[in-house]
C-alpha cells in the first residue's frame, strides 16, 4: 500500500483542505507546498523503490479488478506530473490571490495530481478508466473556478466532451473485454499475433479518438479553446502541459499494451488515425495564428502540438515512439512556461489580447524572455528541447513502412513550424522591439513566486536543449521495451 502513496495521498489531502478551510495566507502556503513536495518525495521513492511491482487494490465481479504496476511509462509520466505541479503551485500561491476562493481552487488543484498519477500507474482497463474520470471530474472544479456563465458554459463544455470521449474509450475496454482478452496491460499487447479483425480495428479508432478528446485531438478538440481562457492560469497551465497528457498514456496503454503494434502496423486503423493527427496539428496551428486572445491561442497551439505526439505514436516505429515520448517531456515545460507567463502578464496588467504584449518586454523582460525561450522550443529551433524531439519524429516519418502519410506528415510539421513562429516567435519581436504610444516605461516584474518557477522550467528547456542524452536515452528504452 506504500507503493500508492502517489496516487491516494494527493487526493486525500487535497479534498480535506474543503473542510479545513485554512485562513491564514501562510498556512496555506506551506500546507500546498509541503503537501506536493512530499508527492513528488513519494513518486521518486515509489518509482525507484516498487519498480516493476503490480499491486492489485480491489477486486469485483466478472475479472475486474482496480490494480497498479510501475513500469517505465509510468515512471515518465508521473515523475513529469508531480515535479511540474509543484512549481506551478508555488506560481499558484501569489497569482490566486487576485482570483479568491484559493481552499477550493488549491484543494482540487492537488487532488487532481492523485487523479493523474492514478492514470499513469493503471495495470489495465478498468483502472485507467476509473482514474481518467476522476481526474476529469476533479480538474472541472478548477475549469469553472470564477462561476461567471462564461466559465459555467466552458466547464460545462469541458465536461461534456471529457465523458463523451471517456465513453468511446469504454466501448472499445467492454470490446476487450468481451473477446476474453487479458486486459492488464502487456508491452507488445495482449491481443494474439495475426488478429486480422475489422471489429478489432475499429475499436481501436474508437478507443483512441474517445481518450484522445483529452489531448484535443480532431475531432473532439473544440472543448479545448474554450475551457483555457476561462480557467485561471495556473490551471490552464496544468490543463494543456500536463492533463492532456492523461489522454497520451491511455493511447500508448491501447495501442501499444493492448492492442499491440504488429496487430495495427499497415492498417487502415493505423492510416485514420495518422491522417487525424495530421489534421489536428495543421489546423491547431492554423487557429493559433488566427487567434488574437492570448490564452485561446495558447489553447490552439496546445491542440497542434500534442498532436505532434499521437502522429509519433501511430508511425509505429521506434523513432517514432522515441521523438513522440520527448515531445512529451518538452511540450509540458513549453506549455507550462507560455500559460504561466501568460499569467504573469495579465496578473499585473489585467489585460487578455496578444496586442497587448506588444512592448511590453522593457516592463517584464525576464518574464518575457522565458516566453521566447519556450516559443523557440515549440517551432523547434536548434538548442532547446523542442529541436530534439521533432528530429526524432521527422526520423520516425522517413522509416520505411511509414508511406506517403509519413512524408504528409513531416510537410505537416514544417508548415507548422512556420506558422508557431508566426504566432509565437513574431509576437515576441514586437514584445522588446515594437513602438507604441502608451508604452509603459517602468519595470514590474512578477516577484519571486512567478518568476522563480518561471525561470526553473525555461532552465530545463535549455539544458534538454543542450544536453538531452539522457532524456533520448530512457525514453528509447521505453520505445525498444513496448514495440
Amino acid at each position: 500500500m506504500i507503493s500508492l502513496l502517489p496516487v491516494f495521498f494527493p487526493v486525500l489531502t487535497g479534498l480535506y483542505m474543503l473542510k479545513a478551510q485554512i485562513k491564514d495566507r501562510k498556512g496555506r502556503e506551506k500546507y500546498v507546498f509541503y503537501t506536493l513536495l512530499a508527492t513528488l518525495v513519494f513518486t521518486c521513492v515509489t518509482n525507484f523503490a516498487f519498480y516493476d511491482t503490480q499491486l492489485t487494490f480491489a477486486r469485483f465481479a466478472a475479472g475486474i479488478e482496480i490494480s497498479f504496476h510501475i513500469d517505465s511509462v509510468a515512471v515518465l509520466f508521473s515523475t513529469i506530473f508531480s515535479a511540474v505541479w509543484c512549481l506551478v503551485a508555488v506560481f499558484s500561491m501569489e497569482y490566486m490571490k487576485h482570483e479568491g476562493e484559493e481552499n477550493r481552487f488549491f484543494a482540487y488543484f492537488i487532488a487532481s495530481l492523485g487523479g493523474l498519477i492514478g492514470v499513469a500507474y493503471a495495470d489495465n482497463l478498468a483502472t485507467l478508466y476509473l482514474f481518467f474520470e476522476m481526474m476529469s471530474l476533479l480538474s472541472y472544479v478548477l475549469v469553472v473556478h470564477s462561476r461567471t456563465n462564461e466559465s459555467l458554459l466552458a466547464g460545462r463544455k469541458y465536461i461534456y466532451y471529457s465523458l463523451f470521449g471517456a465513453s468511446l474509450g469504454l466501448i472499445g475496454i467492454f470490446y476487450f473485454y468481451s473477446a476474453g482478452w487479458n486486459t492488464a496491460f502487456t508491452a507488445g499487447g495482449v491481443v494474439p499475433a495475426g488478429t486480422d479483425s475489422t471489429a478489432l480495428s475499429v475499436m481501436t479508432v474508437l478507443a483512441v479518438i474517445g481518450f484522445g478528446c483529452k489531448c484535443g485531438m480532431f475531432p473532439l478538440h473544440a472543448w479545448l479553446p474554450t475551457a483555457h481562457p476561462q480557467a485561471p492560469a495556473p490551471a490552464s497551465s496544468v490543463l494543456s502541459g500536463l492533463i492532456t497528457k492523461a489522454g497520451v498514456i491511455a493511447i500508448i496503454r491501447i495501442v501499444y499494451f493492448t492492442v499491440g503494434a504488429d496487430n495495427l502496423r499497415g492498417t487502415a486503423a493505423q492510416t485514420v488515425l495518422l491522417l487525424l493527427s495530421v489534421v489536428t496539428i495543421f489546423m491547431g496551428s492554423m487557429l493559433a495564428y488566427k487567434e488574437k486572445l492570448l490564452k485561446k491561442r495558447l489553447a490552439y497551439s496546445t491542440v497542434s502540438q500534442v498532436s505532434y505526439v499521437i502522429f509519433g505514436l501511430m508511425l509505429l516505429n521506434e523513432a517514432g515512439v522515441t521523438g513522440a515520448l520527448l515531445q512529451v517531456v518538452f511540450h509540458a515545460l513549453a506549455k507550462n512556461v507560455l500559460f504561466l507567463t501568460a499569467g504573469a502578464f495579465i496578473y499585473k496588467t489585467g489585460k487578455t489580447m496578444v496586442a497587448d504584449l506588444y512592448a511590453m518586454g522593457k516592463s517584464m523582460p525576464k518574464t518575457f524572455i522565458c516566453f521566447t525561450v519556450a516559443g523557440l522550443s515549440l517551432v523547434g529551433v536548434p538548442m532547446t528541447a523542442g529541436f530534439v524531439s521533432k528530429w526524432y519524429l521527422a526520423l520516425g516519418a522517413l522509416q520505411t513502412g511509414s508511406g506517403v502519410i509519413g512524408f504528409v506528415g513531416i510537410s505537416v510539421i514544417m508548415v507548422s513550424a512556420l506558422l508557431t513562429a508566426g504566432y509565437l516567435v513574431s509576437v515576441t519581436a514586437k514584445v522588446f522591439f515594437a513602438k507604441r504610444s502608451d508604452e509603459v516605461q517602468q519595470t514590474f516584474e512578477p516577484n519571486s513566486y512567478m518568476l522563480v518557477p518561471l525561470a526553473v522550467l525555461t532552465a530545463f528547456i535549455i539544458i534538454f536543449g543542450v544536453f538531452p542524452a539522457p532524456v533520448i536515452s530512457f525514453v528509447s528504452q521505453i520505445a525498444q521495451s513496448i514495440m
